[in-house]
């Protein structure tokens, strides 16, 4: 947060220097140089430095909550009795999951399997 309020700060202080620098003569002295722009740019990145090399701190170990209070999972089908599976899942003739046939994806390549 410290970083974008900074960073915030000064791009706020470019558009007003910008703003300034519109308003006078182009005989004038320049409101805006380029040297003040370098200066503010290194002053930020300074600042952004120390804060961005920073490492992270380690994540809390987190410890799984105990077995004896957790609701019972449901049971995947490998898991079931035999006769648990036809009665609750569709199965085709043979008893068997059939897998629906893929279909061919739209691309900008030709196939490699006609060529």
């Amino acid at each position: 947060i410290q970083v974008v309020n900074e960073c915030s700060g000064a791009e706020t202080w470019l558009h007003e220097k910008k703003q300034q620098q519109d308003a006078l003569p182009k005989h004038a002295d320049p409101a805006l140089l380029v040297s003040d722009i370098k200066k503010k740019a290194e002053a930020l990145d300074r600042f952004c430095k120390s804060i961005m090399t920073k490492p992270k701190p380690a994540p809390k170990p987190q410890t799984p909550p105990p077995a004896e209070t957790s609701p019972p999972e449901a049971q995947t089908p490998e898991q079931q009795p035999d006769g648990a599976t036809e009665a609750s899942e569709p199965a085709s003739e043979g008893g068997a999951w059939e897998q629906p046939a893929a279909e061919q994806m739209d691309t900008d390549e030709p196939d490699p399997s006609s060529a």
